[in-house]
């Protein structure tokens, strides 16, 4: 039973290591295609289908609808993403990602998706069912503390004096 809390010690002290690691793979990405990290967010998010609603895309992103359609207007001028008119109701607006940018944006993440298919090629059907659940509940964890922070709840850090 030691040997198991261990473990699982050990795998949620690496859990900010690996969480680091990826912002800053994410913001270097971010960095070479010219935009913040929050308009890569973004185009993710559309890139794989999440959402091409502006609205729905503000609120994924915990943004003000200005601020997003700003945002939108810089990612239009780098020539990520446009705007279309929805062909079953042309009184909305979709979000599209631009081909050629998606082929820029696929060559970054290749490299890294590669290695980490090679190490996931590896795991068992156990092992693979074990992480597709800790993603999967963990996404849903961190969504739901992030509504909770957003929306005031809890109590806010403060600094200790004295």
């Amino acid at each position: 039973m030691t040997h198991q809390r261990e473990l699982a010690t050990t795998a949620a002290l690496a859990l900010p290591g690996f969480v680091s690691s990826t912002v800053r793979f994410h913001t270097a990405v971010a960095e070479r295609l010219g935009v913040t990290p929050a308009e890569l967010h973004c185009l993710q998010l559309v890139h794989s289908g999440a959402t091409d609603s502006p609205t729905e895309l503000a609120r994924m992103l915990g943004m003000a609808t200005g601020a997003f359609t700003r945002m939108l207007d810089r990612m239009e001028r780098a020539r990520l993403v446009e705007r279309a008119t929805d062909t079953a109701d042309r009184r909305r607006l979709r979000v599209r990602p631009l081909p050629d940018r998606m082929t820029e944006l696929t060559g970054l993440y290749a490299p890294l998706a590669q290695r980490l298919g090679l190490r996931m090629g590896s795991f068992d059907r156990r092992q693979l069912s074990a992480l597709v659940a800790f993603l999967t509940e963990g996404a849903a964890a961190a969504d739901q503390e992030a509504a909770a922070l957003l929306a005031g709840e809890g109590e806010p850090v403060r600094e200790k004096t004295g």
